[in-house]
């Protein structure tokens, strides 16, 4: 297992250093003019940066705003703001962020700082810019002797041809900071354990700028160009530059000292994916829960391994047996991963700061909200701080608090401007991954706009593999006009790979293998405006089309769609889409409902009963009976009769309910979303 990765990936050297003007103690001066207010944050930062450049990061947090300055001296400046969802974050403003999510961030600890920025990909040209993970430090060690220990020594290496590398070695700094051997093997081992063919030793002299130059004893060509920082009380070997034995190779080192101590640590960071999030590391896992630049989010759960007799105590593999493979190291105050070298993760690392600090709510974080007035929207959800923010495809974003619904266990109520009315029904509860709820919402095609309480469904679990779309499902749906409201019953089934779409468009609610074939529509599917969505399109009629969305919830498929019509743009129209199945247990949900209410729903085979309260403080108790569709109807839905013609359609999966009013005028565009118990 220790064997599987070489040492030797990308050369050893890194040059290139930017310079910085260095007082005695090691820390840069601020650049000349520059007022500083009291935040004891701001000021200078030498950044070492996964494009293999070293670069300057000014940071004023009084005023929020930042100066990058690459090793050409080019200057990107900006914003930076907290992430309320993540507090402790600080997300960068940049015209060079052009992805559906923003990942370039950073985090700080005393005179450092660990994030991402839109740094140009190494050797791109013309010149292109991606979030790449970045260390920064400000405290360096000048006295020679402090440089002595045995460390850990994880890197990358991108060159001119767009090959990436990685490299995983020991290394050790004696003789009061004067010499420097390097383990260069294909198996990793501990420095004292080094073969002696695979052991580099270099001289160290001490450079301008706190930087010291190591030039290896048996090729003076070979050259060594770091700088220790000071983090948390600990030495942190730097180095990103060009190779010295490989002029068209630029590199990043980190390397962090040798130690048998392996915490359960928490660390917030990036990697070279694009990705930003946490990463729990112990004994026996790394888990990383992470959002992507494609706005998508998810949880990387690989095993750790052991120590064994040869490899240093402090390097860990993570996913040995998988495909994909990594070493990682950590000091309690900073984790690094980086990629195997195979083709599956060579070049990759991830760089975290450990956050020490009590563990946030996990359902905090960013969701993709389909809501009943047809929109979709993205809410911002911190549960430990108790703020939202909800956004609308135009950008514009309604924020505000919500509190715990001390009558409803489980239950959250948004506090909003918008809410005029004698009761606040506008609430939401949470399952993994998911919120269902009610929020005041633009209403449908009203000009000027107006607001009212609609349901909505939000998931940051999106279906991403088209072959993962299959099923069938029971699907309901509103139209929504400036005046007039309809709704839409129907069974549709997704196959061939998720490459196709079939719809039952009768007046009749026929399961999809029933379906008169003059009923049947036929669709095209594939890939949406966004990496989560997907495409619809008739293959007899091109203007019938549509985007739609497969949350997962509760471990089912859930079908999801909210936009304006294709072909008539004066509708606005939300689709929910239940997994068909035999089943159907007895289950009580909570949710909102298109008439403004909120209210708890129970049911069991035959029975439907809801308590609820609408906007203007009125409160009911409904009820109806419900019978099934027949043996040509859906198996995973039931007829709801409240008496007269007000008859709705109901449909269940583990854990949402819904339910549709019939296409008349009494019922007409009424629905209800809950999720359940």
């Amino acid at each position: 297992m220790v064997a599987l990765l070489a040492a030797c990936g990308g050369g050893g050297g890194g040059s290139g250093s930017l310079s910085l003007s260095s007082g005695g103690s090691g820390k840069p001066e601020v650049a000349a003019g520059k007022t500083l207010g009291a935040d004891a944050r701001n000021g200078s930062y030498r950044v070492y940066a996964a494009n293999g450049t070293q670069q300057q990061l000014a940071v004023d947090f009084d005023a929020g705003s930042y100066t990058m300055t690459d090793n050409l001296g080019l200057a990107e400046s900006g914003t930076f703001s907290e992430d309320f969802t993540e507090p402790g974050t600080y997300v960068f403003a940049s015209s060079r962020i052009t992805t559906a999510a923003n990942t370039s961030r950073f985090r700080v600890t005393t005179d450092a700082i660990v994030g991402a920025f839109p740094f140009q990909t190494a050797y791109s040209s013309p010149a292109a810019y991606a979030a790449q993970p970045f260390i920064a430090a400000r405290d360096f060690v000048s006295d020679a002797a402090l440089l002595d220990s045995d460390y850990n020594r994880l890197g990358i290496t991108r060159n001119g041809a767009g090959a990436s590398d990685s490299q995983i070695l020991s290394m050790r700094v004696s003789g009061t900071g004067t010499t420097l051997e390097i383990c260069l093997d294909n198996v990793v081992y501990r420095i004292a354990l080094c073969p002696a063919t695979s052991k580099r030793t270099y001289t160290i002299a001490a450079d301008i700028d706190s930087t010291w130059v190591a030039t290896n004893i048996a090729d003076a060509a070979d050259t060594v160009r770091f700088r220790m920082a000071r983090i948390g009380g600990q030495n942190v070997y730097l180095a990103a530059g060009t190779s010295s034995t490989a002029p068209a190779t630029q590199l990043l080192r980190i390397g962090l000292p040798d130690s048998s101590n392996w915490p359960t640590t928490r660390g917030i960071g990036a990697s070279t994916t694009g990705s930003w999030g946490s990463n729990l590391i112990d004994t026996a896992n790394s888990v990383r829960t992470a959002t992507s630049t494609d706005g998508t989010y998810g949880t990387l759960t690989m095993p750790i391994g052991g120590t064994f007799p040869l490899p240093p105590e402090g390097i860990r593999t993570v996913n040995s047996g998988g495909a994909s493979s990594y070493f990682a190291m950590q000091n309690g105050l900073l984790s690094v991963v980086v990629g195997s070298r195979n083709p599956n993760t060579q070049g990759y690392i991830q760089i975290n700061l450990i956050d020490t600090g009590t563990a946030p709510d996990a359902r905090n974080g960013r969701y993709k909200v389909y809501a009943t007035n047809g929109t979709r929207q993205t809410l911002a959800l911190n549960l430990d701080s108790k703020r939202y923010e909800m956004t609308d495809e135009t950008g514009t974003v309604a924020s505000g608090s919500f509190a715990e619904d001390a009558a409803e266990a489980g239950s959250f109520i948004f506090d909003s401007s918008r809410i005029t009315s004698p009761v606040n029904t506008a609430r939401f509860r949470l399952a993994t991954d998911t919120v269902v709820g009610s929020f005041p919402f633009a209403v449908a095609q009203v000009t000027p706009v107006s607001y009212g309480v609609r349901p909505f469904v939000a998931s940051r679990a999106l279906v991403k593999t088209q072959a993962a779309l299959e099923g069938v499902y029971n699907r309901l749906g509103i139209n929504l006009t400036a005046t007039t409201s309809d709704s839409s019953i129907t069974q549709v089934q997704i196959a061939n790979g998720g490459a196709t779409l079939y719809l039952c468009n009768d007046n009749g609610i026929y399961r999809i293998d029933n379906c008169p074939a003059a009923s049947l529509r036929t669709y095209t599917v594939s890939a949406g405006p966004t990496v989560d969505t997907w495409h619809i399109v008739s293959v007899t009629n091109p203007s019938d089309n549509g985007n739609f969305g497969i949350a997962r919830i509760g471990g089912e498929n859930v079908y999801l769609g909210a936009g304006v019509s294709s072909s008539t743009p004066t509708i606005s129209q939300f689709r929910i889409g239940l997994p068909e199945r035999s089943t159907w247990p007895t289950i009580a949900a909570r949710g909102g409902a298109t008439n403004g209410s909120w209210g708890g729903t129970s049911i069991d085979a035959v029975n439907y009963a809801r308590a609820q309260v609408l906007p203007d403080g009125t409160t009911a108790t409904l009820s109806a009976t419900l019978g099934s569709m027949g043996t040509i109807g859906p198996l995973n839905m039931r007829a709801a009769t409240f008496g007269g013609t007000a008859f709705h359609f109901a449909s269940q999966s583990s854990k949402l309910f819904a339910m549709v009013g019939s296409r008349n005028p009494a019922t007409a565009g009424a629905l209800e979303i809950g999720l359940i118990d």
